[in-house]
């Protein structure tokens, strides 16, 4: 199993808004952590997604390569960039020196208009990620998906991951415009989908399989075998579900499929083989 969504950080480091505020996520959450909440599950590679918004993304970058080289598990990351800005280059040519480097989230979800990722400077920026090889994930509020295929449209070029299902509320039933930006999204060659627990806050309820399962089985069989991929969301997502359990719901829902758990991921985020298993570093000899 690859796990193609987690975080770490140190508390002192982390931004101090939006879900991270969370009174659950006032902690350190390190490596040592993460490997302890899959526990016995077979991880053979993970990838990191960053987690500061609005700053230089080496600082955290760097963070991630030093842990990384503690544990070979630790294969990839994906960093943040203000990819819509005049100087989005030489921010993006900083980053591919960093050698866990495989691509960048800039987070839309705490934008106020609805359609700024289908705005010219952000397309721009998409346009440029795939002109440098490297993966733009997207991180949006529910009601800003339905902009998500314009852009995809407008970037053929760059490969464009789906975070957190577009960012459903599973308490409700999948809206229409929903399912339409989904099929949009899955009929474009340029454009994957990570099936990671969606987290609102931590007054959300408790995830159930009865309660993903429509949002689940539409992506996977919208996007089919080869272009969806496991995510947990740890820490984040245990305000909602832990990990052994989103593990549990997805394996009722899409079965054992090696493509899913890994060999999706595996290709995407170009993941070295894992030859050694070493201690992970203790957070305190960083």
């Amino acid at each position: 199993m690859i796990d193609s969504h987690f975080h770490i950080w140190r508390r002192a480091d982390a931004k101090q808004s939006g879900i991270l505020a969370a009174p659950y996520l006032q902690r350190d959450a390190s490596w040592e952590d993460f490997r302890a909440a899959s526990g016995d599950l077979a991880l053979e590679g993970a990838v990191n997604i960053q987690v500061n918004d609005f700053c230089d993304g080496t600082v955290e970058a760097r963070y991630i390569g030093v842990v990384a080289h503690g544990d070979p598990l630790l294969g990839a990351m994906i960093a943040w960039a203000r990819i819509e800005s005049a100087e989005a280059r030489g921010e993006l040519e900083r980053l591919l020196g960093l050698a866990h480097v495989r691509g960048v989230r800039r987070t839309c979800q705490f934008e106020a208009d609805p359609e700024f990722c289908a705005s010219s400077d952000y397309v721009r920026g998409v346009r440029l990620l795939g002109e440098l090889d490297l993966l733009c994930e997207i991180c949006v509020r529910l009601e800003q998906v339905k902009a998500l295929p314009r852009l995809a449209r407008a970037c053929p070029e760059t490969l464009i991951v789906l975070q957190h299902l577009g960012k459903p509320d599973h308490s409700q039933p999948p809206p229409a415009y929903w399912l339409r930006a989904i099929e949009e999204l899955a009929a474009l060659p340029n454009v994957l989908a990570k099936v990671s627990v969606v987290v609102h806050s931590d007054r959300d309820a408790a995830l159930t399989t009865d309660l993903v399962a429509p949002f689940v089985r539409h992506v996977a069989g919208c996007f089919g075998p080869v272009r969806v991929f496991f995510g947990s969301n740890w820490p984040v997502a245990g305000a909602v579900v832990s990990y052994q359990g989103w593990v549990e719901m997805l394996r009722e829902l899409l079965g054992d499929d090696e493509r899913f758990w890994a060999g999706n991921a595996r290709r995407l985020y170009r993941l070295p083989p894992v030859t050694a298993v070493s201690r992970p570093i203790p957070l305190a000899d960083l």
